[in-house]
């Protein structure tokens, strides 16, 4: 019996960066939750972003946020994965030197850009509606930070792959969150950890549990499901480890199997 559904947001739900979301998704997830099933949204999104998109919806739900590093309701954080100061810097440092990037600070409380004019800013507050601030220095941030994301407009991977990766790769968990974003967190946090630890704070098995998702930083998450699904547009590392390879997201096929959970 399922107790939990967990999914992922852009390329799962929606296109990448955008607010679009099926409002028929709303109807389902409600009656799910009035049927008792956990309903979790887990995302590389910060909650700001995450929570807007679902609207008055959102108090019902649970969030994994900034790509599994803080667990929340509306009310409360109930668990948070800060990356030490000197590992963050080093990260930000490290990744100013990489060629047509730019690089998103995500805290417990907002997020953080020194250039407010850059296109990944305008992006990160018009498109995921990111609640985002500019800094002239990064010594100016005193909050918990719990993710760098490095953005690239046009492949991400390929411009970290060489250098900033092995470079970092071990001192903190990095994973593809997509074509234009690295994502760079503590090396104990990701989404299926995240989920583990949801999973014996509301008492739910892993047996009990389904979840969706389209990326690499999905991986930890559908592992650590009883059942778990691809997006039909999913990176092909994850259809490999999912049980099951659904329609993609621009044909609802998230939807499409919430919905036989309301049916039984």
């Amino acid at each position: 019996m399922i107790k939990m559904i967990v999914t992922d947001v852009d390329g799962t739900l929606v296109k990448d960066g955008t607010h679009d979301i099926n409002p028929e998704y709303f109807d389902v997830i409600k009656k799910l939750i009035e049927k008792g099933i956990k309903v979790v949204i887990a995302s590389g999104r910060s909650y700001s972003s995450a929570s807007q998109l679902f609207g008055e919806l959102a108090d019902k739900l649970y969030f994994i946020c900034d790509g599994g590093t803080m667990i929340r309701t509306s009310y409360e954080i109930l668990k948070i994965y800060p990356m030490e100061e000197e590992l963050w810097k080093g990260i930000y440092r490290s990744a100013k030197t990489l060629p047509g990037i730019d690089i998103c600070i995500s805290t417990e409380k907002g997020g953080y850009a020194e250039d407010t004019d850059s296109q990944m800013y305008h992006w990160l507050v018009d498109s995921y509606k990111f609640n985002m601030s500019g800094i002239r220095d990064i010594d100016e941030i005193t909050e918990n930070v719990v993710k760098i994301s490095v953005y690239h407009p046009e492949d991400c991977e390929a411009v970290c792959r060489d250098s900033f990766i092995p470079m970092w790769n071990g001192k903190a968990k990095l994973a593809s969150a997509g074509s234009a974003w690295m994502d760079c967190v503590n090396k104990d946090a990701d989404k299926g950890t995240a989920l583990q630890w949801l999973q014996q704070y509301l008492g739910v098995q892993k047996e009990e549990t389904m979840a969706f998702g389209d990326n690499i930083n999905d991986m930890e998450m559908l592992q650590n499901a009883g059942q778990g699904y691809a997006v039909g547009n999913a990176r092909e590392e994850l259809k490999s480890v999912a049980d099951e390879v659904i329609k993609p997201y621009w044909e609802y096929g998230v939807l499409e199997v919430m919905k036989t959970f309301i049916q039984r």
